[in-house]
């Protein structure tokens, strides 16, 4: 299986379409994608010779010494990151935090207690990298049987707050369906990111100043996994054996939300209920939720091609091939809208084929002709096959050079980053564990230099649905650039 990022966008993209995933092929929103398999080769930025798996069921008959010896294991396999190879700092800060996991370990009071430590100081110690393929790449066998996401409060991307919201869950929990959340437990959610934040596996290069804001987006991107994490979450102290304890703000949820629940875990299957209403017409975007490539000419905007590119395949050098062919035609389309914002990695060869491809076509040589939607979730090759299109439209150095233009939300990848993933197990959990093993720097490979290091659209072009919208089933990005 594709090591990526986020499962969940797989199986919820169809009603996520700009944003969600997690569940595609890049680490999980998990299990709720587990049965794709992904072959990546050549170009791609995450590949690994093993496979995503479940956590075993068994991880609460180990004891202290067990664990302790996996952590051992982490941190000898972790300190070959290349990251860390010349970083004494970082080494330090390892070592500090695989420490505390020991010793969080040791104090545990019972086996579930001991895993849930043990799984809560791994996820820590690869966050510490710094490195967003750097992570587990295991799911629980049980989960928490909604699923959480924030929404910007303003259409205005600039100055928004963002309220967390149920946006899925199973049949027994569908009246939280669009409810806002107050707390988690006792902490505020604001409480809860700080809390969620040193367990989450995001890029190092945030931490600049001045990328605060991004950040904080890709600490909310990376949440939407680990909430539904039952093992994770108790290990952090935000649940308990008795499950996830929500408060919700009545008087901004619908009408028949509790104002307090517990989720209980599960590890039966369900079907999924979204916030959508039902009634509304499906998106142009989602009308193909089945399928992660495909292409259409609106009837009302016969002038524009929009392709969904939601997976970097190794078999898409077909499709690409006919949407080459049409933009050639006569007529042409004059217009190219290419939609990334669920495209969490893969083979890059294909893409970087179909941009070279691109270059020679009329709408790449024209301002505004090529429109690429991107966004939190557009990673590892699809944020190279987006620079590559950049370029195939004449960007040189900065993004908005050239004739593309970017829209939707930025990338919390940056341009420079590690991939390469390769896998290892540890000794008694059995856990699987990806750790980068090459430094892309891909600013050079393609000639795109953000100024700050990562691909985003400019303000004029920055959109996400807010929650309204979301329930409408509008796609209001897709909307603005049609």
């Amino acid at each position: 299986m594709l090591l990526c990022k986020w499962h969940l966008i797989l199986s919820l993209a169809p009603y996520f379409w700009y944003y969600f995933e997690m569940m595609r092929s890049k680490y999980s929103l998990y299990p709720l994608a587990a049965g794709i398999v992904i072959i990546v080769l050549g170009l791609s930025s995450c590949v690994s010779p093993l496979s995503w798996s479940s956590y075993s069921e068994n991880l609460n008959l180990l004891d202290a010494a067990a664990w302790k010896s996996d952590m051992s294991t982490l941190e000898s396999e972790l300190l070959g990151h290349p990251k860390l190879k010349s970083d004494t700092a970082l080494q330090a800060q390892l070592s500090t935090a695989i420490s505390q996991a020991m010793s969080d370990i040791d104090g545990a009071p019972d086996g579930e207690s001991r895993r849930d430590a043990a799984i809560a100081g791994i996820s820590k110690a690869c966050a510490i990298v710094g490195d967003g393929h750097t992570r587990i790449n295991a799911s629980p066998t049980a989960r928490y049987p909604v699923a959480l996401r924030f929404f910007p409060v303003s259409q205005s991307m600039a100055s928004t707050e963002y309220e967390l919201r149920v946006f899925a869950a199973s049949d027994e929990n569908a009246s939280l369906l669009g409810g806002k959340i107050a707390r988690i437990g006792s902490k505020t959610v604001e409480e809860v990111l700080d809390i969620l934040a040193p367990a989450l596996s995001i890029e190092s290069a945030l931490g600049k100043p001045g990328l605060e804001e991004l950040k904080n987006a890709a600490i909310r991107a990376e949440s939407l996994n680990a909430f539904m994490n039952p093992i994770l979450m108790r290990g952090l102290g935000l649940a308990d054996e008795q499950g996830l304890h929500l408060s919700f703000d009545t008087e901004a949820s619908p009408t028949g939300c509790p104002a307090v629940y517990t989720v209980l875990e599960s590890s039966d299957a369900f079907t999924w209920n979204y916030a959508i209403d039902p009634n509304a017409p499906p998106a142009l975007s989602r009308q193909k939720p089945n399928e992660n490539i495909w292409y259409t000419i609106p009837e009302a905007h016969p002038e524009t091609l929009y392709l969904s590119f939601q997976s970097c395949e190794s078999d898409a050098g077909p499709i690409f091939d006919e949407v080459i062919q049409l933009l050639k035609s006569s007529p042409a389309p004059n217009r190219l809208i290419i939609d990334m914002r669920t495209n969490s990695g893969g083979n890059s060869m294909p893409g970087t084929r179909f941009a070279q491809q691109l270059a020679d076509t009329e709408v790449a040589k024209r301002k505004g002709g090529v429109v690429i939607l991107v966004g939190p979730y557009t990673f590892s090759s699809a944020l190279m096959n987006a620079a590559d299109i950049l370029k195939a439209c004449g960007a040189r150095g900065d993004p908005g050079s050239g004739n593309a233009v970017l829209a939707g939300e930025p990338l919390i990848e940056p341009m420079d980053h590690y991939g390469e993933v390769v896998r290892f197990s540890l000794p008694n959990s059995g856990l699987v564990i990806g750790r980068s093993s090459r430094l892309w720097e891909y600013s050079k490979t393609s000639g795109i230099t953000p100024d700050n290091g990562f691909l985003g659209p400019t303000p004029d072009n920055l959109r996400a649905p807010t929650f309204e919208e979301y329930r409408r089933g509008q796609d209001p990005v897709l909307e603005m650039v049609l």
